[in-house]
This record gives structure tokens, sequence and C-alpha cells, in this order.
């Protein structure tokens, strides 16, 4: 399989230069955080095996989880028969079409979905003579410009009484004049000298900390960037005030990865980790009480408390550790082993 026919992989989170439309999958979380996988194949295999076109290192993911597969402008996720499935903004999947911006859950791994639109408008144009950036619109009028000079500095609406060549010389000297002064207007009306062609794009995460080197026009982009910065707080803050500690952490990593210095993310993504190993630590000591005190049940409680926190994440030592207390309890109850459940299935079935 070639994988590089099927994704094009990059850590740089900048949207593509090149005009069409571009598919793009982000890795959030795990080892291969900050990861970029941009979709170029019809058909791209994500899993823990080395045939992946997608190769996510996760003990929850299959050796071939999930296909994404290319029809009518946009990528269908489907689920390979993988033991742990797909989550789809909250919601298990066995096929679905994706849209902008859907967050897709595979194992312990959360990647964001994005379909992202490069015009020929967006591109920057570049003026080769002086070296630096241009507007369509002044680039545009310089054309106008240099074809008057390349008349001989002749004006069919004002010039035509004078074929003397000191006036045409005066002409040649006025018409650079307006140029040298289109690009000197350019140079100048810049909060920043101008040092690259680079294109200026809202949309993209470095540029988010530049709002203040944006033009005008890009205004409404750089307030929807604020926006989702805003509601990814705001919904973390929620996710904080429910005691949802792993959902806070996910809502807080997304507007770090809107605005990576963000101290108000910073400090709550911090505050929510503080929080679960918290929660944690008291369920193990409440459990551990309560069972020498020979009140089973309620140990049984306190434990299904830490699987119940940490559901998402049955590989951390945490969960596992409460698991074999669980299962101890189990055994002294005369119980059989996996009788003892943390879940209500009857509430998840009621969801459906």
């Amino acid at each position: 399989m070639n994988k590089a026919a099927n994704v094009k992989i990059t850590n740089e989170l900048k949207n593509p230069a090149m005009p069409g439309m571009h598919y793009r999958f982000l890795c959030m979380t795990g080892p291969n955080k900050g990861r970029v996988y941009y979709l170029i194949g019809k058909r791209v295999i994500i899993g823990r095996g080395e045939n992946a076109d997608i190769q996510i290192v996760d003990v929850k993911i299959s050796r071939e989880h999930a296909e994404l597969s290319f029809s009518d402008n946009g990528y269908t996720i489907t689920d390979l028969g993988a033991e742990n499935g797909i989550i789809v903004n909250d919601t298990k999947v066995k096929q679905k079409k994706l849209a902008d911006a859907e967050k897709v859950v595979i194992g312990q791994t959360v990647f964001k979905y994005n379909i992202i639109e490069v015009t020929n408008n967006e591109m920057a144009l570049y003026d080769e003579e002086h070296g630096v950036a241009l507007s369509r619109d002044i680039k545009s009028s310089k054309a106008k410009i240099q074809l008057k000079a390349n008349n001989n500095g002749v004006d069919s609406n004002s010039n035509k009484r004078s074929n003397s060549p000191r006036k045409k010389g005066n002409s040649k000297v006025l018409v650079m004049a307006g140029v040298v002064g289109i690009v000197l207007y350019v140079l100048m009306g810049s909060s920043e000298p101008v040092k690259t062609t680079k294109k200026i794009n809202v949309n993209a995460v470095s540029d988010f900390n530049e709002v203040d080197s944006v033009p005008k026009k890009f205004s409404q982009d750089d307030s929807d960037s604020k926006k989702k910065l805003e509601n990814y707080i705001h919904s973390g803050r929620r996710e904080f005030g429910e005691g949802n500690y792993f959902r806070a952490m996910e809502d807080f990593r997304l507007a770090l990865l809107l605005s990576p210095n963000n101290g108000h993310a910073s400090f709550y993504l911090a505050k929510a980790k503080q929080r679960l190993d918290e929660d944690i630590e008291k369920n193990f000591l409440k459990g551990k009480q309560e069972y020498e005190s020979k009140k089973l049940q309620a140990s049984i409680v306190s434990y299904c408390g830490v699987v119940q926190l940490i559901q998402n994440y049955p590989n951390d030592e945490r969960y596992k550790n409460a698991m074999l207390k669980i299962s101890a309890i189990e055994s002294e109850l005369g119980l059989e082993k996996g009788e003892i459940k943390c879940f209500e299935e009857k509430a998840a079935d009621s969801k459906n």
C-alpha cells in the first residue's frame, strides 16, 4: 500500500497554499497529537497496523479500525468491525458522512475533521520588480501605469497636442514617479514592514496570534475564530462545573489549538486534570476504608466511581486497579467474574 498516495502527513497546521478543496484529519490527543493528515486517496485506512495509511499507536485501535472513503465532495467514515468502534460527536456510529469541524474518537485517540477551501482570490500577489506583496487592486493599477509607460507616455485623452521629445520625456518621469508612489504607499501603509509574501490566512491556527497584522477584509474571519475560542472555553467550563473533567480537558485543548498562549484555557486545563486526579484519589481512599470496614457494597460503589471517571481510558493504571478491586470483591461475595456492572445497560438502551 502506497501511503503517500492516500495521505499527506505534516506537522504544519496552516492551511494549504494550493487553491482547491482540502480534507484535513487532525490528531488532537495521544502520541500523534498535532500531526496533520491531508486526505488524498479515495480510500484511507486508519489503524495501528503497519499497512494503515494513518497509523496510530493506540492499544484500543484495531490493526484496520476504520475507513475513510471519498464520495460526493467529502469523506465518509466506516467502522471496519473494530472491537471499540467509532464515536462521532459523542455518538457511536457504524458509518457516517463527516461534516466540517466534527470530532472523531477512535480508540482513545481524538481527531478533528476539516473541509478547507482555498480560492485563487486568497493567494498573495507579488511584485517581482520591487519584492513586495501587493493587493490585487494595487497590482492592477500598477499594470495600467506600466502600459502607459510602454506607449511612450502618450495619453489618448490629454496628450494629443504635444509631440515634442521634451514633453514625452516629462510624461515618462511622471509615470515612473506614479509607480514609485504606489510602492511607497504600500510599504508605508502597513503597520509592519513587509517581510514576506506569505499568504495571510486567519483560518490557520498559527495566524490567530497575528490579528494586528490582518487586513480589514479578514476581520469577519478573525471574529469567527474568536467566537470558536470563546465557545470552547465556555463549553469546557460548563463540563468542568458538571464534573465531566475529561470532556472539559478536551474542550480546553481545542481552545489551545486556536490560541496556544491563552491563559484561561491553560489554567482550566490544568485545573480539570487536578480535580480529576483528586476525585480518583478520594474514591480509592473511600473504597479502601469501606472494604476494611466490611462495607463491601459501598466499596464497590467507590471503585465504580473511579471506573466511571476514566471510562474512556481503560489502559490507565488507576482504571485497571479499580477493576481488580471490584473483581476481588466479586470473589469474596461469591459472585461470578464480571457480574458487577459499573454502568447501567438500561440507561444506554434508552438513548436509542
